[in-house]
């Protein structure tokens, strides 16, 4: 987690500054094939945790693609990349149900064998179809020379504050739901199907997200999502029946949708437009590398220490900080998407056919 998130710290400077993003996902692409394909001369003890930690680094650029959609949606962002999002969102849940059922059957030594291919399509593809983007690049002098930026925006930072608080409540519940509905009687049937639920209501919340961003701004939708962490952190707190516990996972895919869109176009409003691959990435380290690791250390002394329901109430007190923050860091500051650098002179194209 540590190598992926300075390596997506890192290369989305890099992209910001000096390489085309398109580019730098083709070689992560390849990259990441040549380090899955490792695991099989090296699959096991430490030699397998090298190979996992080359391969998160050689992952790491793959965080571009949000700046790289952003970029190309340009006006009609703001209704149009939680669409981008959903085919995301679609596609691991096929991919998870697809690749557990042949690993089931199969064997896990297939892995490196399945997502090489896989990953060496997925490069071919996005060089062939997604050509770096010429008018952003002519741009990029204008944008630079109008934008001075000498730090992150302070409204910036207490985002980033707040995308902590919520990522530090999401890793305390999430990674001991498990345990919970495990000391409520529920096998481990119970457990995977709590992990699909919450793909059954991402996915449709995903497609109707661009119609709630046309009514609601995007900390609104932010903090409605956060409420409804609240909400449900509260009846994990204290429900006494497993089955519940796991049905519950149904509406905490509606409340990650909300947040991680509007996290996503929060990022893309407050950075600067020479700085926006670097704030999709601090966004992005804060909420799924940094607050992850504190969340469940935290959630997992207090779980141990005085149980799961102060744990839960605990990450009530928390996600509701973070609901809070945003709306307090990101009030009244001008949306920077409302002004891009790059302005498009035609219909703005999908990032995919």
């Amino acid at each position: 987690a540590g190598a992926a998130v300075a390596g997506g710290l890192a290369w989305a400077v890099v992209a910001d500054r000096w390489f085309r993003p398109e580019r730098l996902v083709v070689l992560a692409s390849v990259a990441a094939v040549a380090a899955a394909l490792l695991m099989v001369p090296f699959g096991a003890g430490a030699s397998l945790a090298v190979v996992i930690v080359l391969l998160s680094v050689a992952r790491s650029p793959l965080t571009l693609l949000d700046p790289i959609t952003l970029r190309r949606l340009r006006v009609t962002s703001r209704t149009d990349y939680a669409r981008i999002r959903l085919r995301m969102s679609a596609g691991w849940a096929a991919s998870a149900i697809v690749s557990g059922g042949v690993y089931q059957a199969l064997g896990l030594r297939l892995i490196p064998l399945v997502y090489a291919p896989l990953a060496l399509a997925f490069g071919f593809w996005t060089w062939r179809a997604i050509k770096p983007d010429s008018e952003a690049s002519s741009a990029e002098p204008a944008a630079r020379a109008a934008v001075r930026v000498r730090a992150v925006p302070l409204a910036m930072v207490g985002f980033l504050g707040s995308c902590l608080l919520l990522g530090v409540s999401l890793a305390a519940t999430q990674n001991f739901l498990t345990l919970q509905i495990s000391d409520l009687g529920g096998g481990a049937l119970l457990v995977g199907a709590a992990a699909a639920f919450q793909a059954l209501t991402e996915i449709p919340t995903m497609a109707y997200t661009h119609v709630l961003t046309r009514r609601f701004s995007h900390r609104a939708l932010f903090a409605i999502g956060c409420a409804i962490y609240l909400v449900i952190f509260v009846a994990w707190a204290f429900v006494s029946s497993a089955f519940v516990a796991a049905l519950l996972k149904l509406v905490i895919g509606v409340a990650f949708a909300l947040t991680f869109v509007a996290a996503v176009m929060i990022a893309n409003d407050l950075t600067p437009a020479r700085l926006r691959a670097t704030g999709q990435a601090l966004v992005k380290a804060v909420l799924f590398g940094v607050a992850p690791i504190a969340g469940a250390l935290g959630g997992g002394i207090v779980y141990q220490a005085l149980g799961p329901r102060v744990m839960f109430l605990a990450a009530t007190v928390v996600v509701a900080g973070a609901g809070l923050l945003a709306l307090v860091a990101v009030r009244g500051q001008r949306s920077q998407a409302n002004v891009p650098a790059i302005v498009a002179t035609e219909a703005a194209a999908p990032v995919a056919p």
